[in-house]
């Protein structure tokens, strides 16, 4: 199937079609060039860019999709449409569903999470009728069959923002529609709004979400209780809204031959590299990082990048993943753009600068945002943050436990939220 390996050259495997492969392969197409030989394994044909499927109901948006076969033939990479089934390092190969064995050099798993339904009442966005279910639940509020909506986000490795931008949009929406007796609010085991960028940006979102008359309900974590309806822990409050909205929740991959915590996420260190495993690395959702985050997932397929580039030949000093949280929130206003570092993996402190990235595209990637700019016509000139750029230098400490990469989050579950 693939091409004749040449011992010159390393053969690279790219599991995934997401985010963090797409900046992978734009990276090393770059940093490494003729160096190396890709593969590109992805289960579509099409790169989506899911993080603007949130304003698809408010036509603010629309989920943009973008050729992965384009994107290989610019990088010189051979795309083979399939997906991983196991992985057998020490023979560097990979068995994929339906063509066998490929066998690597190096490979690096970028193959995203499992999403999974929070609550059976919930419409779970996104999901694969969450635009279409989401308008029915605006056209209930116009019609007046339902007054009340909860915004959900449940406990465990999810990713907040998206729900916060639905309740902003959707509180928008009713207030065009001339409602004025609709009750919303959001529930959230963060203590406040948006907490992993910091206060002052929890401040600010408390601002918007109060000055659009969404109730904040923090330090809650909502689980089905026996009648169906969702209860509230510690406190055991029952959520009386009509209608509930949640994001999904995340497991890890579990591909045989790779190793994961107890809900199959990939252990890595600040370089990518999955712990106990020899060529093998890992980026993105699908790792134990638990921020599962979109420009997050692209700072780790750079620092992948720089190590085989390097590793190759190139003229490159590889620098380990120091994340830097970056967010556009869409408001049905405009948008806030807010800006968090995430400390430590090797940082000293703060970058010099901050670097302003882009409101197109919604994920920032140092190349999947110039690519998706340069496919879609925009100008980078044009595409900068404007006046409601929040930005964020607060210290959340990131620290290398035992070689593996972890953020030190202030923060305990209840066991019965599990």
């Amino acid at each position: 199937m693939s091409a004749i390996r040449k011992p010159d050259r390393p053969h690279i495997v790219i599991a995934g079609g997401g985010v963090a492969a797409v900046e992978l392969a734009l990276a090393l197409d770059d940093l490494a060039g003729e160096r190396v030989r890709m593969t590109l394994v992805a289960p579509q044909p099409d790169f989506e860019l899911r993080a603007l499927r949130t304003a698809e109901p408010f036509s603010a948006d629309h989920m943009r999709r973008h050729s992965l076969r384009d994107l290989a033939d610019r990088v010189g990479a051979e795309l083979v449409p399939d997906t991983v089934a196991a992985v057998d390092a020490g023979r560097h190969a990979v068995r994929l569903a339906k063509h066998g064995l490929l066998s690597f050099d190096t490979l690096v798993l970028a193959v995203g999470a499992r999403r999974r339904t929070a609550f059976p009442r919930a419409i779970t966005f996104p999901g694969d009728q969450s635009s279409v279910e989401y308008n029915g639940l605006l056209a209930d509020l116009e019609e007046g069959w339902s007054r009340s909506v909860a915004f959900v986000v449940p406990t465990g490795a999810t990713w907040p923002l998206p729900l916060y931008e639905l309740a902003l949009m959707t509180a928008r929406a009713v207030e065009s529609m001339g409602i004025d007796d609709a009750r919303l609010q959001l529930i959230s085991p963060e203590r406040t709004p948006l907490e992993l960028f910091g206060p002052r940006a929890g401040d600010a979102v408390a601002e918007l979400l109060a000055g659009a008359n969404v109730t904040f309900v923090g330090d809650s974590h909502a689980r089905s209780g026996s009648d169906g309806r969702l209860e509230l822990l510690p406190r055991g409050e029952r959520v009386d809204a009509e209608r509930i909205v949640s994001l999904p929740t995340a497991e890890g991959p579990q591909i045989g031959g790779i190793p994961g915590d107890g809900l199959g996420f990939i252990p890595v260190d600040e370089y990518g590299r999955v712990l106990g495993l020899a060529d093998v690395y890992a980026a993105g959702d699908g790792t134990t990082f638990p921020v599962k985050q979109g420009g997050l997932a692209c700072q780790q397929a750079d620092a992948i990048a720089e190590l085989l580039a390097a590793a190759a030949g190139a003229d490159v000093d590889p620098q380990p993943f120091a994340p830097v949280l970056r967010g556009r929130l869409l408001t049905g206003h405009g948008a806030q753009y807010i800006e968090q570092h995430l400390y430590g993996s090797g940082r000293a402190g703060p970058p010099p600068q901050l670097r302003l990235w882009s409101a197109h595209d919604k994920v920032d990637g140092r190349y999947l945002s110039p690519w998706l700019r340069e496919l879609d016509g925009i100008d980078a000139a044009d595409d900068v943050p404007d006046e409601e750029h929040i930005a964020i230098e607060a210290a959340l400490s990131v620290v290398n436990d035992g070689g593996r990469l972890e953020p030190r989050i202030d923060r305990s579950w209840p066991e019965a939220a599990g």
